[in-house]
């Protein structure tokens, strides 16, 4: 996140955008504005100022952000960077071809870090315009990419042949708002990066282990909105958000590949991996985090010394979203979790080990899991003494409702589907073994299972006896629906703490 902002913001947003109707704006404003975006997020910038006919320069300059508990710091360097009044109240921002970008890790008790990453520019142009209130850039680029250079560890400097990383865009071209009004700073963008390529290689000096990843993501392109008060000046994303700071992003591409290899004693794994596209959104407040990532279209083709074949898989979708509170709270607020595992198919050469006759059918597997609740949470999660007093037995909060609204799951010629809405009394923590007493009702079909059992006696994996006992546990908490090898159940909770299974108590 925070390489992300200097890079936008020293690399004087890389990334920003301007309206219909541009109002006069100096370069001096614009240094002010970029000045106050880079402190706002806790950086320190220094420079020398010179002003020549139209144009402002600044030399020597560097932007600095110093790690929490003095653990580090992070700086990037400019020998020169330009601000030209164009003569129609915009103005242009001329930048070196390479920033280089010093990040310094020093921990407790831990190894020193040091890298050098160097930042180019490739035909990169941007225009200012707007007023000091209303600033808008508008920027492309030929390409845009991120080298490590140097990296020492304990003060010992790793060879490129162990270390290796490179990630580069392009072309880039994107637009940037940023406005101030009632004491808020809002950042508005929109941004494509054209096609993303990234090569990580690294291997241990002193052994034999290594490991690389390399591939590529077509079509990138993001939508965000960031709005935090404008005098805030902070070093954490805790303190960010606490002082009001919010987030609202979406990042998308139409395509992926990507490759990696893994050695360990002589033995390697490699393997393959693509998909038709897919997304990641995120929004952050400091009332709740929510995130939902989402790939279409996946296929992974792994090797491995274990297996005397490759491993083979598809999946049309995948997908999770997690919704969660923040902060701490007095109330129940909303909470959210779904997965999605669709379309899951593997290869007949997967299916031969334990289904050497095709007796299972080969449909396409699905896992589904959708939920929303209420929750009531004791715990402040941007607060670090806090997490670290969580002793694993205490629940960081209560659970007041949850709602399933999806659960389905295909696989073997079986299927089960079900919804169901629970509410939970605190009070009572006797009824169920310590866990809050639910009151609700959970609606079960399930389809297919006995054409699944007996597939299974069939192949053996599951004897006469074992499959009676199945049948008798499913009559107990089922009944018959109205299709052939159907069955209905709806399991409820009263307020008494009794369990029922379609009207009949078993608790």
């Amino acid at each position: 996140m925070r390489v992300s902002n200097l890079a936008a913001a020293a690399a004087s947003a890389a990334l920003l955008a301007a309206p219909p109707a541009w109002a006069d704006v100096t370069p001096e404003q614009v240094w002010g504005d970029l000045e106050a975006y880079l402190a706002s997020f806790g950086y320190a910038v220094t420079a020398e100022e010179s002003r020549s006919g139209d144009t402002l320069t600044l030399t020597d300059m560097t932007v600095r952000m110093s790690f929490p508990e003095d653990e580090g710091e992070m700086t990037v360097m400019l020998e020169q960077m330009a601000l030209r009044d164009q003569g129609d109240g915009t103005v242009a921002l001329d930048l070196p071809t390479t920033l280089p970008v010093r990040i310094s890790i020093a921990p407790t008790d831990e190894e020193t870090v040091d890298l050098t990453l160097d930042y180019t520019l490739d035909g990169m142009e941007m225009i200012i315009a707007g007023d000091p209130e209303d600033m808008t850039y508008v920027y492309s680029a030929t390409s845009m990419a991120v080298v490590l250079s140097e990296l020492v560890v304990d003060d010992e400097t790793i060879p490129s042949d162990n270390a290796a990383a490179q990630i580069s865009a392009g072309p880039v071209d994107g637009e940037t708002r940023i406005t101030l009004a009632e004491g808020m700073r809002a950042i508005s963008q929109q941004l494509s990066l054209g096609t993303v390529s990234y090569n990580i290689l690294g291997s241990d000096p002193e052994g034999d282990g290594a490991g690389m990843l390399a591939g590529t993501l077509e079509g990138v392109s993001s939508d965000s909105t960031t709005e935090l008060p404008e005098a805030v000046s902070s070093e954490t994303m805790n303190d960010l958000l606490r002082a009001g700071m919010t987030v609202d992003a979406t990042t998308r591409y139409t395509a992926g590949q990507s490759r990696f290899t893994m050695t360990e004693d002589g033995q390697t794994t490699s393997g393959e991996t693509s998909s038709r596209g897919g997304s990641f959104a995120l929004k952050m407040s400091q009332d709740a985090l929510d995130y939902d990532l989402r790939a279409l279209g996946m296929s992974v083709d792994l090797t491995t010394p274990e297996m005397p074949f490759p491993i083979t898989a598809q999946m049309d979708e995948m997908r999770l979203g997690l919704m969660m509170p923040v902060g701490a709270s007095e109330e129940p607020v909303d909470a959210a979790a779904k997965l999605t595992l669709a379309g899951f198919t593997t290869s007949d050469m997967i299916w031969s080990i334990f289904d050497p006759m095709g007796i299972l059918p080969r449909d396409p597997a699905t896992v589904a899991i959708d939920l929303a609740g209420k929750v009531t949470p004791s715990v402040d999660l941007l607060d670090p003494e806090q997490i670290e007093a969580l002793d694993g037995q205490t629940p960081p909060g209560e659970l007041n409702a949850l709602t399933l609204n999806n659960l389905t799951i295909e696989a073997g010629g079986a299927q089960i589907t079900g919804e169901g809405d629970f509410t939970f009394d605190n009070t009572d923590l006797q009824s169920f073994d310590g866990m809050p007493r639910p009151e609700g009702a959970l609606s079960l079909k399930l389809s297919g299972a006995n054409g699944l059992i007996d597939n299974l006696i069939q192949m053996g994996l599951v004897s006469d006896q074992d499959a009676m006992g199945a049948r008798m546990m499913m009559s107990m908490f089922a009944v018959p629906g109205s299709e052939p090898d159907t069955l209905n159940s709806t399991i409820e909770v009263n307020e008494q703490g009794h369990v029922l299974a379609n009207g009949q108590r078993i608790k």
